[in-house]
């Protein structure tokens, strides 16, 4: 390893903030996604004729309780709608409906509402109605809201129901006879899983949090992240105790809060449709598959999969098997799987050249012309001219067909001896299915390069090539649906797979065996394989990987095709489809890319902290190679933790609740026990399905259990007795990680922690001597510190003696800290502010556990709960100044 680098020169020096010190982000400010802006590209300008209305409500709640559509009557609505026709393209219309006294009417100037259009009712029913006439009036093909479950178009309609107005029958564009309130809304069944139980006939209703569950990977799916990472701006969350009290206020300085808030929600979901360009999309690939908008939304592969097949078959003269599920579980069972190697498990220093087949089991399909249609069943089956088993199904050739094709050489055989015929005597669905499906890929790629990489239109028409190539590859899972398949032929399946690990392994050994390379493969993965070149440059890695691509795809017939994708320089293969290093596509990329798959910094069910401290502990292995620089790293961010001086948002967890329904009564599930607190507290309020619950791990008792140590991100942040659990962070959660990497090398970073010092202090700053006794729950929080709290020296006390026989000197080092806490807080509630705006406002009101100010607000609001009161205790001023940051 190389010799230590000065701090100035050390890259990955340490930082002054509480947040854990990952890698830095290649998109600014952290944002998961760049900014897409797909609505610009220049195919998307004709007029798409299509009208979409957003609502968000304001409902009077009970206590802390989500509002209940049985007693709780909705107050507002706001409706944003935008308009893309002929008239003007996405004309918007910003829309207040309340109902109260005439005296209430508001000046929508001085309510900061002046884009807004209002108008008042008498009652709550005339209410009602006025929404429904301006929705008829406007007549949207889509009614959009964030959550429209428990909120928005949900809560409207059982709010309706007890009411004895059908709200859903009000808005459809079809009179049918009302169906029971039961039948429409399952909270337990599919369409109340995959979108929204609620149904208005002639109208699209979109769930959107649902929708972005599909369209982006993050750790949480709440408006407010949404919007940082796709719309690139903060956005504050209030609860709904928050905006009942400002609604009821009697100045309306408050009450304009409350429909300001509503109608950020409300516009915000428009802008997420209109930057993500979901209703555009989506509306494509219904006519590319033949079906549905909803169920492009809502259905799965195989039903992609049929439509475009059924279409291909209609034409030829052929239909579909519909087997019974007796049929199906009947077949036999699938007796081939897909090469896996297990890799070698090292750090690799040599370039390591990724090669990957092309659309391996499409490629497959065609080259041989793999189908229902031409398949000939095995080459023992029984007797010539019987019955033999054929999937679901039985298969009955004609007798001497088989010899007049083999003679005629006819017939491809596969590897496992199943037998196909040739394109000559008939071509089969599948492939000229997915011969067209590749082809118009190629077509769209090629136009693809003549836009500006990053460009609106690029973008765009990756989308439609990645659909493409996705339905592409699941072709294959259509035939090898054993279980819930409408049409599965184990026979195909086993064939595709077979003749794909026959290609695979044939390529291989062209490899190692080729005199001029000196190639070993270390890896392979279905469809790809890594292979080492010891003591290779990178520039000589390139050339023999396009030699090795061109040698092997001249052998095998056209579509199958070798793609040489990169080289890793270096990089970590730890199990099967676990690996990460230093990615480079051509030979004059100066700068790497950090590519890791499997691994936990691209999971998302680790907290933050661990990806990123993986991930940099191994950005500092791979170009460093200096492991004093790593221990530095490790120990300093390992210390933050144990002095309090962390940012809670990289140690949120956030995990999937799949519904009550979906555990075992015995089930010890965070996300469970989440639940579980908060349907206790107000049913309402529990998690939907699929929405990933966040939850921290704090200090207990001795021997208790994990499950008991679960808490809710504001529970911790309310509560001074409670205390991160920061030795299981370390020990559970960070460490693990980095041995299973480092550990390759020989090195094991489990003696570095236990070597460390045990400084545990409170916020880094004072003791925990200020919390109350009766809410001390930890052994450490009986006694105090045993450092001093200016010098950090230790002592039995508050203050060493050196500090008690120079008071001018504790005084001034301690009011410094005060007073950097101060200005640290006073800057970030003028975020908070402007983020809420209004300059007046609370900046308590706002608890998104997306935004890290609010964390940090805390942590410093904290420090200063307690230090000032130790202060004034310890120098002489028995009635301290409540300390307070507001205006």
């Amino acid at each position: 390893m190389s010799a230590q680098l000065s701090k100035n020169d050390d890259p990955y020096a340490a930082g002054s903030h509480a947040r854990v010190q990952g890698p830095a982000n290649a998109a600014t400010f952290g944002f998961d996604l760049a900014t897409q802006h797909l609505s610009d590209a220049t195919l998307l300008q004709a007029q798409q004729h299509v009208t979409v209305v957003s609502l968000e409500l304001h409902s009077h709640s009970q206590g802390a309780r989500e509002s209940d559509p049985r007693h709780d009557p909705i107050l507002a609505l706001i409706l944003c709608a935008w308009f893309d026709d002929t008239i003007q393209p996405l004309r918007q219309r910003k829309l207040v409906l309340w109902w109260g006294a005439a005296d209430t009417e508001p000046e929508h100037e001085r309510w900061g509402l002046p884009n807004f259009t209002g108008v008042r009712f008498d009652s709550e029913e005339l209410l009602l109605r006025g929404l429904v006439d301006r929705i008829l009036r406007w007549d949207p093909e889509v009614l959009v809201g964030y959550e429209v479950q428990m909120r928005s178009w949900g809560y409207l309609v059982e709010r309706g129901w007890h009411l004895g107005v059908d709200v859903c029958m009000e808005l459809s564009r079809i009179h049918e006879q009302p169906t029971p309130e039961k039948s429409r809304l399952d909270p337990h069944g599919y369409h109340a899983r995959k979108t929204s139980e609620l149904r208005v006939p002639g109208r699209i209703l979109l769930n959107l949090w649902r929708i972005m569950r599909h369209e982006l990977a993050l750790t949480s799916y709440s408006f407010e992240n949404i919007c940082y990472h796709v719309l690139h701006r903060r956005v504050a969350h209030v609860r709904q105790q928050q905006l009942r009290d400002w609604y009821q206020s009697a100045s309306t300085r408050h009450r304009w809060r409350t429909l300001h808030y509503l109608g950020v929600r409300a516009e915000g979901s428009l802008q997420l449709l209109y930057e993500l360009n979901i209703i555009q999309r989506t509306s494509e690939f219904a006519r590319l598959f033949g079906i549905l908008f909803n169920e492009v939304l809502t259905r799965g592969s195989q039903f992609r999969v049929e439509s475009i097949m059924v279409r291909l078959a209609h034409q030829r003269d052929q239909i579909m098997l519909s087997p019974s599920k007796v049929q199906v579980r009947e077949q036999r069972a699938p007796e081939v799987v897909a090469l896996i190697l297990e890799p070698e498990s090292v750090f690799y220093e040599s370039p390591v050249v990724v090669l990957d087949f092309q659309s391996l089991y499409p490629s497959m399909m065609i080259a041989y012309n793999m189908c229902y249609s031409t398949c000939l069943g095995k080459v023992s089956s029984e007797s010539p001219g019987e019955p033999f088993k054929f999937g679901v199904s039985d298969l009955q050739l004609p007798p001497g067909l088989l010899s007049r094709l083999v003679a005629q050489d006819l017939v491809h055989i596969c590897p496992n001896g199943t037998m196909f015929v040739k394109s000559e005597v008939r071509h089969g669905v599948l492939p000229v299915m997915l011969d067209e499906i590749l082809r118009t890929r190629v077509m769209v790629k090629k136009a693809m390069g003549g836009e500006p990489a990053g460009g609106a239109a690029h973008r765009l028409m990756n989308a439609r090539q990645l659909g493409l190539k996705l339905i592409a590859n699941v072709t294959y899972g259509y035939t090898a649906a054993t279980f819930s398949g409408r049409m599965p032929c184990v026979d195909i399946a086993d064939a595709i797979v077979q003749q794909a690990r026959e290609t695979l392994t044939k390529a291989m050994k062209v490899v190692e065996t080729h005199p001029d390379w000196h190639a070993k493969v270390v890896y392979g993965d279905t469809d790809s394989m890594f292979v080492l070149l010891p003591g290779a440059t990178k520039e000589t890695a390139f050339r023999i990987g396009r030699e090795m691509a061109a040698t092997i795809s001249a052998q095998y017939p056209a579509p199958v095709r070798l793609k040489f994708e990169k080289v890793y320089l270096p990089c970590i293969l730890q199990t099967k489809k676990r690996y990460v290093g230093y990615m480079y596509e051509t030979e004059t990329q100066t700068e790497p890319v950090f590519d890791a798959k499997g691994i936990e910094t691209v999971r998302r069910d680790w907290c933050p902290a661990v990806t990123k401290t993986l991930e940099r502990s191994l950005r500092i292995l791979f170009e460093k190679r200096d492991l004093s620089l790593l221990r530095a790293y490790l120990t300093r961010e390992w210390i933050k933790l144990l002095k309090g001086e962390f940012n809670l948002t990289d140690y949120i967890f956030a995990k999937a609740y799949r519904g009550r329904e979906s555990y075992s009564s015995k089930a010890c599930v965070a996300a469970l026990e989440i639940a579980n607190k908060r349907a206790r507290v107000d049913p309402r309020a529990e998690p939907r399905v699929g929405e990933r619950v966040p939850y921290v791990i704090v200090c207990g008792p001795p021997k208790a259990t994990l499950i008991t140590l679960v808490r809710q991100p504001d529970e911790l942040l309310s509560d001074s007795s409670l205390r991160l659990n920061a030795h299981y962070y370390i020990r559970k959660q960070i460490i693990p990680p980095l041995e299973r990497c480092f550990n390759l090398l020989g090195l094991s970073v489990i003696p570095w922690y236990t070597t460390l010092p045990r400084v545990e202090r409170a916020g880094g700053m004072v003791s925990d001597m200020a919390s109350h006794v009766h809410n001390r729950h930890t052994l450490s929080q009986f006694y105090a510190s045993a450092h001093c709290i200016v010098c950090d020296a230790l002592t039995r006390g508050r203050l060493c003696s050196d500090c008690h026989r120079d008071p001018q000197r504790s005084v001034t080092i301690l009011m410094a800290r005060v007073k950097k806490a101060q200005d640290r807080l006073s800057v970030l509630d003028r975020i908070c502010r402007r983020c809420m705006h209004a300059w007046n406002a609370d900046p308590d009101a706002c608890c998104s556990l997306a935004c890290p100010v609010m964390f940090e607000r805390r942590r410093q609001q904290q420090r200063l709960d307690v230090a000032l009161p130790i202060y004034y205790e310890e120098f002489g001023d028995p009635d301290p100044p409540v300390h307070s940051h507001h205006p």
